[in-house]
């Protein structure tokens, strides 16, 4: 079991090889298309998600954040408070966000092996952008779809996150309720600020992490731009589709399948313009959204290589994802108005065409404000809570 990965990548990496000595042009083409991708969408969309995120570890925000998120996060999903930054910056952000940060909380001695493992398996998602914008509205040619798309795609990590929790042991000594988490907090936040060094050094070390983390995705990025030219040309994807042509898919849908079995955005595109069903349309792209591609998984582990974050685990959590989310994609083809066209509604007046860089940016600031947000109301709730217990015990 711990063999495969490293015997699939030798394969992989002979293949390139092969393909790059045998069609130059086409391995220059797809290198070619694999940056202008990272180039116009993934660098405008995670390069300031990334500085953003590290000076807030390093200001001690996500300390001050652990305390008053751990009456939420320790019962739902059996993880601490701190945890609670990595799944709301994950779910707004897009891939891989949630392996980043959960590799830094992890050095930082907040998660234990289990923990970060577990953390690390639910808080990767593709960006509410990308599920609305590009594959909604781009691609599918109906905004709504893209909300009921993401409406599946987070629940049902969510729901991976509490399901896998259910199974963590509980806590050493169990979990009590504070009454003074606000005040614990700020004392979280002062220590914090007292043993970080200069705004310089920090501004340096983000920006660094940053150019570094997002260069790693760029290179994934192009690799598996031209590994799918290749599995391509050389009909690998053909043979894989006919796997999902055996399960009762039809062959267009298929195709699409076999390419977001290695890639997801070309995947989805080939799904949404082929000529199958609605739902089974909506179904295949799903769970590729789910799946999220060899490319993003390869991005995953890559980022969290030195932690005790297992592909097998991660692989296992995906598939237990793909099940939950084509189940609530059901749900919500069942519930669709009857009198509200699905995929037959005239082109959305947000983008042109697919969305610019410029949108991306604006998606990436406009994220970082709603986890902002979000954090907010759920340390509300749990000030709130504290406090009534507090009332309630005197």
């Amino acid at each position: 079991m711990k063999s495969w990965p490293a015997v699939l990548g030798a394969v992989l990496a002979v293949a390139l090889a092969l393909f790059m000595i045998v069609e130059p042009a086409a391995t220059l083409e797809a290198s070619a298309n694999g940056l202008k991708l990272w180039f116009q969408a993934v660098l405008p969309a995670l390069f300031p998600f990334f500085v953003v995120c590290d000076l807030l570890v390093a200001l001690g925000v996500v300390r001050f954040l652990g305390v008053i998120l751990e009456p939420v996060m320790r019962p739902v999903f059996r993880l601490p408070g701190a945890a609670g930054f990595v799944v709301a910056m994950g779910f707004t952000s897009g891939f891989p966000v949630g392996a980043v940060l959960s590799r830094q909380l992890y050095e930082q001695g907040s998660l234990s092996n289990d923990e970060a493992e577990r953390l690390a398996s639910f808080t990767n998602n593709a960006s509410p952008l990308f599920i609305i914008g590009v594959v909604g509205t781009g691609l599918l040619n109906n905004p709504a779809v893209g909300y009921l798309l993401a409406a599946s795609h987070y629940l049902s990590n969510l729901l991976v996150g509490f399901l896998i929790g259910r199974k963590a042991p509980p806590s050493p000594g169990g979990y009590r309720l504070r009454a003074n988490l606000l005040a614990l907090g700020l004392a979280e936040l002062l220590r914090a600020n007292r043993e970080s060094p200069g705004p310089g050094h920090m501004l340096g070390e983000a920006i660094k992490k940053a150019l570094l983390n997002t260069a790693v995705v760029g290179g994934f990025i192009i690799v598996f731009s031209v590994l799918s030219a290749a599995l391509s040309r050389w009909g690998v994807i053909f043979e894989v589709a006919r796997v999902f042509q055996f399960l009762g898919a039809s062959y267009a849908t298929s195709i699409g399948l076999g390419m977001g079995c290695f890639e997801m955005t070309i995947g989805a595109q080939a799904i949404a313009s082929s000529t199958a069903p609605e739902l089974e349309k909506l179904l295949a792209v799903s769970g590729v959204l789910a799946w999220s591609g060899l490319s993003v998984q390869a991005q995953v582990m890559s980022l969290l290589a030195g932690t005790p974050v297992r592909y097998w685990f991660y692989f296992k959590a995906r598939l237990l994802q793909i099940l939950l989310s084509l189940g609530l994609t059901v749900l919500g083809f069942k519930l669709w108005p009857a009198d509200l066209p699905l995929l037959s509604a005239p082109a959305s007046l947000w983008f042109s065409s697919m969305p610019t860089a410029t949108d991306f940016l604006r998606a990436s600031c406009e994220g970082i404000i709603w986890s902002t947000a979000v954090l907010l109301i759920i340390g509300f709730i749990s000030w709130l809570t504290s406090f009534r217990f507090s009332r309630s015990i005197r």
